[in-house]
């Protein structure tokens, strides 16, 4: 197994119940970005459902509010707009091994959220996890594992062969903010590093 560290001045996460108006920014990006990661690195269409396995982890240096100007199509007059962002923001991949080479070149710009979000990879180092109970966060977990947090339906996948694309699996997930001080604990793949336990979502069974 990889782990790719990104890293990226600015990072916003769509809130999936916000559609105008405040932008909120979720606190971990959700399955999709990944999703839009991978394919950029590798220059082509990704599927989650099709790979073995993927887990991420997330955290930023804190978050902010900016003040946007946006134009209404076909309208002269203009709006200003409150969104959020994360700033300072690291997010780690856990990959199989041939992943590698598409981060060393990736094909296309890696975006942690929005065009202005750019993200350079800043190492790839194989690691080995042993599972150990530990603090989650800084991801997303299926609500079946039980653990109290916020519920978002999130696309993990979405269709590229249509235009325009559209949501090909969509699941409920819990979305834990990275563990400051108390969170939950439970028995997955351990990261000494960061602290943290990884789950590996497998989309494919």
């Amino acid at each position: 197994m990889i782990r790719v560290k990104l890293r990226a001045w600015t990072a916003s996460f769509r809130y999936p119940t916000f559609q105008s108006g405040y932008q909120p920014t979720l606190p971990v990006p959700p399955p999709s970005t990944i999703q839009g990661i991978l394919s950029a690195a590798k220059g082509e269409p990704v599927y989650l459902t099709e790979l073995p396995y993927v887990g991420y982890v997330f955290r930023s240096g804190g978050k902010g509010l900016d003040l946007e100007k946006i134009y209404a199509l076909g309208k002269v007059e203009t709006d200003i707009m409150r969104r959020e962002f994360l700033y300072n923001a690291e997010l780690y991949l856990y990959l199989p091994d041939e992943w590698k080479e598409h981060f060393r070149r990736p094909r296309y710009q890696l975006l942690l959220g929005r065009s202005s979000d750019v993200a350079t990879v800043e190492e790839i180092k194989e690691v080995s996890l042993e599972e150990k109970e530990a603090p989650v966060g800084g991801t997303v977990l299926p609500v079946n594992l039980g653990v109290p947090g916020v519920v978002h339906a999130l696309v993990v996948e979405y269709d590229y062969s249509v235009t325009p694309r559209k949501a090909r699996l969509v699941r409920p997930f819990v979305v834990l903010p990275f563990p400051r001080g108390k969170a939950p604990r439970l028995k997955f793949p351990y990261d000494k590093e960061l602290g943290v336990g990884v789950y590996l979502h497998r989309w494919h069974e």
